[in-house]
């Protein structure tokens, strides 16, 4: 069982960074393999629209080459796991998480799309089906936004067929912080991410052994 937690924090080591690690911790005191991958300092271009991924000749091929998000996706179709993070930017996730969101079409259409409606031969193949999720927001408050980011990270995984968990609580992870470093001092915030590495690794842990 592998859980892959991704930070989509522009800022490296920082508060979502410490949250994904600690979540990733319980998952693997569960006795998940875990990776971990931090958006900060990585190219992910936005997606343009241009269309050429949902063409049955291009099998969901991406006309973007020159940036990491191939390696990013490639992590995420071999995870039977995935926990996201992001602190809040305007009541949401981080332009970098919604780039990597927005180019994530090729995984719903890896052969194209088809001439009619999806179910059809052809048509959408999901290559994230039935894995694991869980979401973590931080934001400058107790309620400062989290649950709006969440929801963001929860409504992505949905419409890949993921299978969604909260965190024994509510929706997912939510902590609090101002500055670098803040959340370690947040002893509720960091609980409710490892409670979230917990469920994931649980509700996967449980499809691995039905398998």
């Amino acid at each position: 069982m592998k859980i892959i937690g991704i930070s989509g924090s522009p800022r490296a080591k920082g508060n979502t960074d410490i949250l994904v690690h600690e979540a990733l911790k319980a998952a693997s005191e569960m006795g998940a393999e875990t990776e971990f991958i931090a958006l900060a300092g990585k190219k992910i271009k936005p997606c343009t629209g241009c269309g050429t991924c949902r063409t049955e000749s291009s099998k969901g091929i991406c006309s973007i080459k020159d940036d990491d998000v191939p390696r990013i996706y490639e992590a995420m179709k071999g995870a039977d796991g995935i926990i996201l993070g992001s602190p809040v930017y305007f009541l949401s996730v981080t332009a970098q998480l919604k780039a990597l969101f927005d180019r994530s079409i090729i995984l719903r259409y890896a052969k194209g799309t088809p001439q009619d409606r999806p179910g059809v031969p052809g048509g959408p193949e999901f290559l994230l089906k039935n894995k694991v999720g869980g979401a973590i927001a931080v934001g400058g408050g107790r309620d400062g936004g989290q649950l709006f980011a969440i929801n963001s990270m929860l409504q992505w995984m949905l419409l890949q067929n993921m299978i969604v968990v909260g965190n024994n609580y509510g929706m997912g992870g939510s902590a609090k912080a101002g500055t670098k470093g803040d959340v370690k001092s947040d002893e509720i915030g960091i609980a409710m991410a490892r409670h979230v590495g917990l469920r994931v690794a649980e509700v996967a842990g449980r499809i691995e052994e039905g398998k």
